[in-house]
């Protein structure tokens, strides 16, 4: 008797068993995530998110993912112009762009709870970018920091040091100089750089404590210093510029030595350290895929080890601060001198202040573009 009510606790405790692990199964295949997405993005990332897609498939097996390369000169004009249920479901846009198409997107809620997740991972700067109207409208991607780098043998031939310069006013004058005694040979700025240097210069006047500067003073201010006699695109004292300078430098594109430090200030001592104007991931068509949606702009902006790979090989610089907490692998460059530009610039990224007057910033930004 013993026995059989021995038996038939056992049986009981086995039915038992079997029943809360088939639960457990269930529940679990309940909260795979499942769907088909389409990403557009530039040439320039399309191995990053082919990699990224792939890795993301193999750890979620009913997921499919479309990759669809867009030229840069194309990539904003077709989103603009394609009808909402045509629209990929991620693409990739700057701080700029989104404001552009803001009335398209509709992930909002989701992207509060992505930086609420991951909000250590991004620098404030960068979360300041992607918030309209005290919403998140994106997920930080990409970094835009602005580093000076400069022709150390020119400087030496003329007799100056890259130290000599860490104001635009040190710039502008020891141009002149060099400009004047190569006999116009040699100029200060290339026409490559137009864009990083207004974005620089307008955050810098935006964030000058001493004087409230009007938006047409800005703007004379940075045509004076940008001006159309300081160009040449075949001999230049700098680039101001990121790590896309540095991948020229690393392929042999560029004559001269070279050194990269922090990029100049209005006077010694005010902040050097921007980070403006990078990509940010946004969902367009949402449609029923909005978890995998958000499953996956979570995972390719904060995978470490992929954002720091493509860090590496030049490709863009990381929003992610953890891929940038990373041993920095040196790059053989015999034309450059000096500290590496990766320290430098993943030194700006993680020290870059908010923009006091980020409002004001953005309208002049949305000026000179538009």
């Amino acid at each position: 008797m013993k026995i059989k009510r021995r038996l038939l606790i056992y049986l009981i405790i086995i039915i038992f068993t079997v029943l809360m692990v088939n639960k457990l199964v269930i529940n679990t295949n309940d909260h795979t995530i499942k769907g088909n997405i389409s990403i557009w993005v530039e040439d320039k990332y399309y191995s990053y998110f082919t990699s990224i897609a792939k890795e993301f498939e193999e750890n979620n097996k009913k997921v499919s993912i479309k990759i669809v390369s867009v030229k840069k000169e194309d990539y904003l004009y077709k989103i603009i112009n394609t009808s909402p249920n045509e629209l990929p479901n991620i693409v990739h846009l700057d701080f700029n762009e989104l404001n552009i198409i803001r009335d398209r997107i509709n992930f909002t809620n989701e992207n509060k709870e992505i930086i609420d997740t991951y909000n250590k991972n991004f620098n404030n700067t960068r979360l300041e970018e992607v918030k309209i109207n005290d919403n998140y409208y994106a997920i930080p991607f990409t970094s835009n920091p602005i580093a000076l780098y400069l022709r150390s043998d020119i400087l030496k031939k003329f007799g100056y040091k890259v130290e000599d310069i860490n104001t635009w006013g040190n710039l502008i004058d020891i141009g002149k100089d060099i400009y004047t005694k190569s006999n116009g040979d040699i100029n200060i700025f290339s026409s490559q750089d137009k864009e990083n240097i207004r974005l620089l210069l307008s955050a810098q006047l935006v964030d000058y404590e001493e004087k409230n500067y009007e938006n047409n003073e800005i703007n004379d201010i940075i045509n004076s210093i940008y001006n159309e006699s300081f160009i040449n695109d075949n001999n230049y004292l700098c680039r101001i510029s990121s790590i896309d300078f540095y991948s020229e430098l690393i392929n042999q594109a560029i004559d001269g030595v070279w050194e990269c430090k922090n990029p100049p200030s209005f006077n010694i001592g005010e902040n050097k350290f921007y980070d403006i104007g990078g990509e940010n991931l946004v969902a367009l068509n949402i449609e029923d895929n909005k978890e995998v949606i958000k499953s996956f702009i979570s995972y390719a902006s904060t995978n470490k080890e992929l954002l720091s790979k493509e860090m590496f090989e030049c490709n863009f610089v990381p929003s992610s601060l953890y891929s940038l907490r990373t041993k920095y692998i040196s790059k053989e460059c015999e034309k450059l001198e000096g500290s590496s530009p990766f320290l430098i610039l993943s030194n700006i990224v993680e020290r870059a202040p908010e923009i006091k007057n980020y409002d004001k910033f953005n309208e002049i930004i949305y000026n000179l573009y538009n």
